[in-house]
């Protein structure tokens, strides 16, 4: 009995002390506040993601939007295209930064292309600026009155800022400023020779003999040169500005235009990497072409950027996806002239054999004479060997060949294979007796 009273008196201490602490947590000790409960911990909101804006695209592409983004208060211009590496200078800074899309120019910004990079500028709503690889360009203020479609610019050698790369900056900067002062260009579009909705566009670069070249690549232009010398520029019509003034205008070279393979054309492979064949039609004044291959339809990523003498070349494409190129014709004297338009070419892995049907001779023939003519049907673009020698396949994928045979018993094995390296097989038993046995068969002796 004595042990039941003690144990039962434990059991109440311990609920009282448990008691006593819930109480102690929920309003504190007597003669102490009690905690104050903690806020709930915000969670971040999730940050958005960017949204890439659309570039225009340069000549030979489908037209972007209409509407530009907004510019700052202040800008004479904006980025709005590059291929590749693209370096960008604000007027009050020593240090080039790169340049991004959607960029804004101000007075004597500059923007400098490298090897095989280029880049778009964007002056205002209608008018276009497409400046060439190895070039450093600076923009100029409007002379006093100028209109909103005049485009003053200075247009210099990448090579030029190269040789000052031993100075400090100050003397780097002054330099330039001092170089453009004596190539400053000014370029008016003539909004008359417009198509309606049709935006002026503007090529410059830099030519071998670092003399200045002005393109029009649609619209036409009055081209203001640094000796205060005019011309006006009509579409598809490029000049050459040097120290002695302006040349005589001259036709660019024509648009190439692409013949193979078609738009949207499909490689597959499976062990073989594609070796695409890409071909255009030969253009007027053309002496060499650029072609220029990327994953992207904007061209911001670029696959292959080739200088080609001929009409052709082929391309090894290393992984499955969608493939954009163009071409564009440069003269003897380094002009060159709009791109052409903007073919696509997909690969995708392939393991599927192609498909084989062998419609004559039938199984098991018994040949009348010493040869028998071999036919099938498969698939386009599809190679066919019989008996290891190759077989003329049409364009809708039948297929014939006239095959010797020996006496006796002649296996006759056929094989298809696609461009990606699959393989179908076909075989025929053929027997031919001989002249001889042939005859006595027929005859009955």
């Amino acid at each position: 009995m004595k042990k039941t009273i003690t144990t039962l008196a434990v059991l109440v201490i311990l609920a009282a002390l448990a008691g006593g602490g819930f109480y102690v947590l929920e309003h504190g000790l007597p003669g102490f506040l009690p905690p104050q409960p903690r806020p709930p911990v915000p969670v971040p909101a999730e940050t958005p993601a960017p949204i890439e804006l659309q570039p225009p695209v340069l000549s030979g592409e489908p037209e972007a939007p209409s509407a530009p983004a907004p510019v700052p208060a202040g800008a004479v211009a904006s980025i709005v295209g590059m291929e590749r590496t693209v370096k960008a200078k604000r007027a009050s800074d020593l240090s080039w930064e790169d340049a991004h899309q959607r960029m804004p120019l101000y007075e004597n910004d500059a923007v400098r292309t490298f090897e095989k990079s280029s880049a778009t500028i964007s002056f205002g709503r209608d008018d276009l600026l497409e400046v060439d690889q190895n070039a450093l360009v600076i923009i100029k203020p409007r002379p006093e009155g100028a209109a909103q479609s005049e485009i003053s610019l200075a247009l210099l050698s990448s090579d030029f800022l190269d040789g000052l790369a031993s100075k400090p900056a100050p003397e780097q900067a002054k330099a330039i400023q001092a170089a453009a002062s004596s190539r400053q260009v000014t370029i008016k579009a003539l909004p008359e020779s417009r198509r309606p909705g049709e935006k002026t566009r503007v090529a410059v670069g830099i030519l071998p003999d670092r003399s200045t070249s002005v393109a029009a690549l649609s619209g036409s232009l009055r081209i203001t040169g640094p000796k205060g010398g005019e011309v006006v520029l009509k579409e598809k019509m490029v000049v050459k500005i040097t120290n002695a003034g302006i040349l005589e205008p001259r036709r660019l070279p024509d648009s190439p235009e692409p013949i193979f393979p078609a738009d949207g054309a499909t490689y597959g492979f499976q062990r073989k990497v594609p070796r695409v064949e890409l071909k255009w039609r030969s253009a007027d004044r053309a002496r060499s072409y650029r072609l220029i291959v990327a994953t992207d339809s904007q061209f911001r990523r670029i696959f292959a950027d080739e200088k080609v003498e001929g009409t052709s070349l082929p391309v090894r494409i290393q992984q499955p996806g969608t493939y954009y190129w163009r071409v564009r014709a440069q003269d003897a004297d380094g002009f060159a002239g709009p791109y052409s338009v903007v073919r696509s070419v997909r690969t995708d892995f392939d393991d599927a054999p192609p498909s084989l049907t062998i419609l004559s001779p039938p199984e098991m023939f018994v040949a009348p004479a010493p040869s028998v003519e071999i036919k099938g049907r498969t698939e386009q673009d599809v190679r066919v060997r019989v008996n290891g020698q190759k077989a003329a396949v049409a364009a809708d994928g039948t297929f014939s060949y006239p095959l010797a045979l020996k006496e006796g018993v002649n296996l006759v094995t056929i094989e298809a294979t696609d461009v990606a390296g699959n393989s179908e097989y076909g075989k025929r038993l053929i027997t031919y007796k001989g002249s001889k046995r042939a005859t006595a068969s027929v005859t009955g002796n």
